[in-house]
């Protein structure tokens, strides 16, 4: 099986590193990737950058050069959910941006035209991760995730995004993004996140705090779903 997966930042992947060492490095533009091995899977470890646009970009040449069987989007997210905590893992079962606003032609807000109005996790998989969640007694939560190209650091912010998006447990700038291309290609997506702030006015230090914390909380489920993918 050809596994893709994608992190935004150096802190995001370089757990990841690790477990597909030995790797080859290739730099594709201003995109890293690492091709690696786990057990009999080739894996494609990506750098994306950060934000949608980065996030889409990175996706796309994943797809056009490896052609992967899944692909998994492994980082960090801001809490929307009062019981999320630092370092809590979080597996939505759908996606969206909380930037796009058509409602005015007719579309859901957070709709992008000719495309749903969530980007819906596969059940099959989602099921899957789910199973694996409580045979390693990790806390997962479950819910809607949502993406811009800002990080949120604000309470009033916060207050806004829960009015426009009530079942949102969690925002972060590239899961829509990856979940939209994904979709375009039929490949089925994995997103597995863990919280790194709480959005609200000690974000920007919380996040630079929590970072390295997130990032391994959320590759060390990534190496779970890597050593039972085979017997989804």
């Amino acid at each position: 099986m050809k596994i893709g997966i994608i992190g935004a930042i150096n802190q995001e992947i370089k757990t990841l590193k690790k477990i597909i060492h030995p790797y080859i490095k290739n730099n594709i533009s201003n995109i890293k990737l690492y091709q690696g091995k786990f057990k009999k899977n080739i894996i494609f470890l990506i750098k994306s950058g950060i934000g949608k646009v980065a996030a889409s970009m990175s996706t796309m040449t994943l797809i056009n050069l490896y052609q992967p069987d899944i692909i998994i989007n492994s980082g960090s997210a801001g809490s929307l959910n009062a019981l999320l905590k630092i370092g809590d893992i979080i597996i939505p079962e759908k996606t969206c941006y909380y930037d796009v606003d058509l409602i005015n032609f007719g579309y859901a807000l957070g709709q992008v035209p000719k495309y749903p109005e969530k980007f819906i996790i596969n059940d099959k998989i989602y099921n899957f991760c789910k199973k694996n969640t409580s045979k390693y007694e990790l806390k997962c939560t479950k819910g809607l995730i949502v993406s811009g190209d800002s990080f949120i650091r604000k309470n009033s912010r916060i207050k806004s995004l829960k009015n426009k998006f009530p079942h949102a447990i969690a925002v972060e700038m590239e899961s829509a993004a990856i979940a939209q291309v994904c979709y375009t290609f039929n490949i089925p997506l994995i997103v597995i996140k863990s919280i790194s702030d709480l959005s609200d006015n000690s974000a920007t230090f919380n996040f630079k705090k929590n970072i390295s914390i997130a990032s391994f909380q959320s590759a060390k489920f990534v190496k779970i779903i890597l050593e039972n993918l085979n017997n989804m």
